[in-house]
């Protein structure tokens, strides 16, 4: 008997030929999973080679359906998930769905796809699967744990296991790269840079100094610097700022207010009622200029001493009505609908009655855009937002 009279085309006479001469089911199950992720691995090179790299410095929602680098991106992914869930099934297939070691190495398969390795050599990309998969696994084991103190102990020593891996497997450029892609970090300050469009060199610049904050703010936050230095948490207060103070120099004003747009969660919300109902973001962008000039046109209206409550309520409503108006004009009005709903409180909150005032001495006051002199109501269109 020799090896060709055992191998077979057909997988499950393979298997029964290798159960014939004895072999344990455990050499079955790598036998037979060497196999089929060769075969598929083949013929997923069949379909052509994905992006080379992905935008990393962007959020996914910031970029065009229409983009050519999507579209291809698309259409590899679609067929190579095609590939991915016929290789699954053959698997359970044969194997069926308790064999440990056909999990984990499905789920290898699957993370040497992932996008945030494709920067990195075959032979670098599967190591860092093999790491992050047993990353994985090994935080799912500790989210069962019951013991906090044990479950802390098992999370630390999975992001060590990772780490020791990153450091062997990585270059100090390739580790950088690596961080940028698929970091926690990397991924919390792509959240909040959705809608601010940023180039590499912002989100790279950015990430060091988030990094540099973190690293400062988590000696401050810990108890034992706050039992050894009183001043701790003025110190992490004023880290705060300063942190502010360096992204403000490092974009300088009008990027420095773009970023404060994307981090408000109002304007979250407007970025995403646009994507889901298929518009532009940039109508995103518009309404929550309004908010600006809106909110200053009623904040000088209710600080005018020459108008007495009832005169600013009336003011401050016809304010509220055109400025619905206005969205209405740039999303229409189901959008307006929606966006009351999930957020838009600052517009229900220009009629709040409290802080009115009560009239007082007249005094020259400049124009107020809106109020016409005589303390009316009548309030003029606002002014496109740029």
């Amino acid at each position: 008997m020799d090896w060709r009279s055992i191998e077979s085309g057909d997988y499950p006479t393979y298997i029964a030929n290798l159960r014939a001469i004895g072999c344990p089911e455990e050499t079955i199950r790598d036998i037979i999973l060497a196999d089929v992720n060769k075969l598929y691995a083949s013929r997923r090179r069949a379909l052509g080679t994905p992006q080379p790299d992905w935008t990393f410095w962007r959020h996914p929602d910031e970029i065009s359906d229409d983009d050519k680098w999507v579209k291809a991106e698309h259409e590899f992914e679609a067929k190579r998930d095609a590939l991915d869930l016929e290789r699954r099934k053959l698997i359970h297939a044969l194997l069926g769905d308790s064999s440990i070691q056909a999990e984990f190495a499905e789920e290898v398969e699957e993370a040497t796809q992932d996008r945030d390795l494709r920067f990195l050599s075959p032979e670098k990309r599967q190591s860092m699967a093999e790491a992050t998969t047993q990353w994985r696994r090994a935080h799912d084991a500790a989210a069962q744990a019951t013991d906090e103190t044990e479950a802390l102990r098992l999370h630390q020593a999975a992001d060590k296991a990772l780490a020791d891996a990153v450091g062997k497997v990585l270059t100090p450029r390739e580790r950088e790269d690596y961080e940028l892609r698929s970091s926690p970090l990397a991924s919390d300050l792509r959240e909040r840079l959705r809608g601010f469009g940023a180039s590499q060199e912002e989100f790279e610049e950015l990430f060091k100094l988030e990094r540099r904050f973190e690293e400062d703010r988590a000696k401050l936050r810990d108890p034992q610097a706050s039992k050894e230095d009183p001043q701790a948490l003025e110190k992490l207060e004023a880290a705060g700022i300063e942190q502010e103070t360096r992204i403000r120099e490092l974009l300088g004003e009008k990027r420095f207010s773009d970023f404060e747009r994307s981090n408000d969660p109002d304007y979250q919300t407007l970025f995403s009622l646009a994507r889901e109902h298929s518009m532009s973001t940039q109508l995103a962008n518009q309404v929550w200029g309004m908010r600006s000039e809106v909110e200053n046109q009623t904040a000088r209206i209710r600080q005018n001493p020459l108008l007495d409550a009832e005169q600013k309520m009336r003011a401050l409503d016809a304010i509220r009505l055109e400025t619905q108006a206005a969205i209405i004009d740039v999303l229409g009005e189901p959008l307006l609908d929606d966006y009351q709903r999930q957020g838009g409180g600052w517009i229900g909150a220009l009629t709040d009655p409290t802080d009115l005032g009560e009239t007082g001495q007249e005094i020259f006051l400049p124009p107020i855009p809106g109020v016409p002199p005589d303390g009316g109501t009548e309030v003029r269109s606002l002014p496109s937002p740029p």
